[in-house]
C-alpha cells in the first residue's frame, strides 16, 4: 500500500490547516482520501471513498445552486444548471484538488499509484467530492458551505463577476458583427401555460430566415436555447 505513513498523515494535517478544519474527524478525513484500490490489493481493514463521493456530489451541487439563487435571483432554472455545470464537473474538481494540494493526503495502491493514479483527473475530482461528505457529516451544512465557498473561491468569483461562457445570446450577436450581418431578430412565437409555469417559444432570425428555436421558463431562457441552435447550425459550436 502506498501510504506515506507520516508523510501522508502531515500532508492531511497541513491541508486540513489550511482549510481551517483543524479539528475534523480524522477517520472520516482518512476514508474520504482512501482509493479503493487499497482494498483491492488486500488491505481491506481501510475503508474507501466511493460511497462518500455520492454524497459530497450532491452536498456540493446544493452548496452551489444556494450560491446561485442568492447571487443572481432572477436566473431562471436553465440557466442555474448551465451555470452549476461550470463549477461542478470533472476538470474543475480536479483543478481545485491541485490547488489545494490534495494529492499527496490520497491514500493509494501500489499499482494505482504506479499507474499515476495520484494526478489522474477523475481520481482527484473523486477526493473533493468525499472531502466535501466528510465535512458534511462531520460538521452540518453550514460548515460544507463555507468550506465549499472557501476551495471554489475562484470558480465563484468568475461566475458572480462575468457573462458565462454559455452566452449563446452573446456569442450569436458577435458572431454576426463579425461578418457584418445584422444582429439577431429574437422574435416571440407563442407564450402557453398559467402565469406560475409559463412556457415561452422564441425564433431567431438571421437577415430574415429562421435559424434556431428554443423554449424555456422565462423569455431569457428561450432566447438562449434558441442562439444555442443557431450557433450549432452555423457550426460555431458542436453541442
Amino acid at each position: 500500500m502506498s501510504d506515506g505513513g507520516g508523510q501522508r498523515e502531515e500532508a492531511i494535517e497541513e491541508l486540513l490547516a489550511r482549510l481551517s478544519l483543524p479539528n475534523a474527524n480524522r477517520q472520516l478525513i482518512d476514508r474520504a482520501l482512501t482509493h479503493a484500490s487499497v482494498a483491492e490489493q488486500g488491505d481491506a481493514q481501510w475503508l474507501d471513498y466511493e460511497a462518500l463521493e455520492f454524497l459530497g456530489d450532491a452536498a456540493l451541487g446544493l452548496v452551489i445552486a444556494h450560491y446561485l439563487y442568492e447571487t443572481r435571483p432572477e436566473g431562471s432554472p436553465g440557466e442555474y444548471s448551465q451555470l452549476r455545470a461550470q463549477v461542478v464537473n470533472q476538470n474543475t474538481l480536479a483543478r481545485v484538488a491541485q490547488r489545494w494540494d490534495l494529492g499527496p493526503a490520497i491514500r493509494l495502491g501500489k499499482g494505482e499509484e504506479q499507474s499515476g493514479g495520484r494526478e489522474r483527473v477523475s481520481l482527484l475530482a473523486d477526493c473533493v467530492e468525499s472531502l466535501i461528505a466528510a465535512v458534511y457529516l462531520d460538521r452540518g451544512w453550514n460548515e460544507t458551505r463555507r468550506i465549499v465557498e472557501r476551495m471554489f473561491a475562484e470558480e465563484l468569483r468568475s461566475l458572480a463577476e462575468g457573462a458565462p461562457v454559455w452566452d449563446y445570446k452573446s456569442q450569436l450577436q458577435q458572431y454576426c458583427q463579425g461578418r457584418r450581418m445584422a444582429l439577431p431578430d429574437f422574435v416571440m412565437v407563442r407564450t402557453e401555460g398559467p402565469d406560475h409555469a409559463k412556457q415561452f417559444e422564441v425564433e431567431v432570425r438571421l437577415d430574415g430566415q429562421k435559424e434556431g428555436h428554443g423554449t424555456g421558463r422565462s423569455k431569457k431562457e428561450a432566447e438562449q436555447n434558441a442562439a444555442r441552435q443557431a450557433l450549432k447550425g452555423r457550426g460555431v459550436i458542436e453541442t
